[in-house]
């Protein structure tokens, strides 16, 4: 049983120390992953599935403690329903999410920062008709839909490094600024990601 607990230590140790690097270290993480998106206001909404993908850059200032900046294409929305219609929302980003990231132990890191969005497309699909959502656009039941072309979120997470330089990434994305008003109600995102990223040294 002691020769068990030596193994466990000994590995844990190794991982831990590959998920740490130099200070002073330059690195980029190209990845790539899922959302699951939803957002406030709808009463009865699904989340709406899609992509993740980008490139983070980070540096270490301390052992325990690194930032990070990446640029990130994000497929969010939702899907509303009601019992008289069914609806889609696809609102694409460019995300920026600027973070501070802790190594805590064992190649896991524990992340908070602050997240602009710029929107890039925004579309929908209303009982099965397609529109597009611009900065003022109606449905077809004379609700007012208002986009808005800059969001800020609240991203929190952890993350899992191997000794192999793959980074399992999840975060939750808490929106603090409206994305759309939509019959006047203000509606945030809220997204689940989860990306796989491969950590290459360059400085």
């Amino acid at each position: 049983m002691k020769k068990f607990f030596a193994i466990v230590a000994l590995v844990l140790t190794s991982i831990s120390g590959f998920a740490q690097n130099e200070v002073g270290t330059l690195t980029l993480t190209p990845k790539i992953g899922i959302n699951a998106a939803n957002m406030s206001t709808f009463e009865k909404s699904d989340y709406r599935i899609g992509l993740a993908a980008g490139a983070e850059l980070g540096y270490q200032i301390i052992p325990d403690f690194s930032v990070s900046i990446a640029a990130l294409y994000s497929q969010q929305g939702t899907k509303a329903h009601s019992e008289w219609s069914e609806g889609t929302i696809k609102l694409d980003y460019l995300n920026i999410p600027i973070i501070a990231n802790y190594y805590w132990d064992y190649g896991i890191t524990l992340k908070v920062g602050l997240q602009p969005g710029i929107n890039l497309n925004a579309k929908g699909t209303i009982n099965g008709k397609e529109c597009d959502l611009d900065d003022a656009a109606i449905d077809e039941y004379g609700n007012g839909i208002l986009l808005r072309p800059v969001t800020v979120s609240l991203p929190v997470g952890i993350s899992y490094e191997t000794k192999n330089n793959l980074v399992f990434d999840l975060r939750y994305n808490i929106g603090i600024t409206d994305a759309m008003k939509f019959n006047n109600k203000r509606s945030t995102n809220f997204v689940f990601q989860f990306t796989v990223g491969y950590k290459l040294p360059i400085k």
